[in-house]
């Protein structure tokens, strides 16, 4: 998308969804478009109880939202709404979508209970020191704490995905550049499951689920992991208009430290593309 049309099209979502002036919001998203923001190395970051040496610099695209201490700090987390959005966009095919949720408070008891009741198995840095905003400057209002950044780390979009699908569209649409091909497929482009921090050798084993949508029978005709080191199998090969069946991925988690993604493409004779089915999590 162009600037000037993501400058409108996130004015309009954010003017709809606050009071403030349509120009007034337009001025802000035009100084904030373009910025860059950087991210203090210094900050520890963990999924749940792991610590974790977080590098997003290779990403194509990065999410960071960034929750201050004051009021109910856990209500603005949204951690399940969280896990949808971040879960959607790395099942996106061909594009590398990296997410960082910023918390101005310890890591504590409270905060290990929450994380753990949502299963929330995504990057979190406990920012207790204040870094990253003594490093930005950021407007005040929470609907500018979150950004969708490029791969140099700019600003390309401003908002919450995880609370206004309108931007949750605009995230969606620069970062696949437009590309709804899969969309007028009858089955969905794929899902995409966080499994967290996990050791070197750690076996892990998750079930999707395949529905045709189509109203004809379609077969699958192969399923194709991407490394040896992820094993799958379906309950069925063909799937009636509507139907659905369960696909069951083993990952064996290989020696190759940091953030991974694997993924089965499941193919279909009556398709060209696959369906992308995606793990992604930390190895430590």
């Amino acid at each position: 998308m162009k600037l000037s049309k993501v400058i409108i099209a996130l004015t309009l979502v954010i003017a709809a969804s606050c009071t403030g002036k349509v120009n007034k919001e337009r001025e802000m998203l035009s100084s904030l478009l373009g910025c860059e923001i950087i991210i203090p190395a210094s900050m520890p970051c963990r999924i749940q109880d792991t610590p974790i040496d977080y590098d997003m610099d290779n990403a194509d695209f990065k999410i960071i939202t960034y929750i201050d201490s004051a009021g109910c700090t856990p209500c603005k987390m949204k951690l399940s709404r969280w896990n949808a959005v971040v879960n959607e966009f790395k099942a996106i095919e061909g594009v590398d979508v990296d997410f960082l949720m910023i918390v101005n408070m310890p890591y504590n008891l409270d905060m290990r209970l929450i994380l753990s009741l949502d299963n929330f198995q995504h990057p979190v840095s406990f920012d207790v020191d204040g870094l990253y905003m003594q490093a930005n400057t950021i407007p005040e209002s929470d609907i500018y704490r979150t950004f969708l950044l490029d791969a140099d780390n700019k600003i390309v979009a401003v908002g919450n995905p995880a609370t206004n699908p309108k931007i949750r569209d605009v995230y969606h649409r620069i970062i696949t550049g437009n590309r709804y091909e899969n969309h007028t497929l009858g089955y969905s482009i794929g899902e995409s499951v966080a499994v967290g921090a996990v050791a070197v050798g750690d076996t892990i084993e998750k079930r999707f689920i395949l529905t045709n949508n189509r109203s004809y029978a379609v077969t699958i005709q192969d399923m194709v992991p991407s490394c040896d080191c992820i094993y799958v199998e379906s309950l069925k090969d063909t799937l009636p208009a509507g139907a659905s069946t369960g696909v069951k991925v083993t990952y064996v988690a290989d020696s190759t430290i940091g953030a991974f993604t694997r993924y089965v493409d499941v193919y279909y004779h009556q398709q060209d593309n696959p369906e992308r089915l995606t793990l992604h999590g930390y190895i430590y």
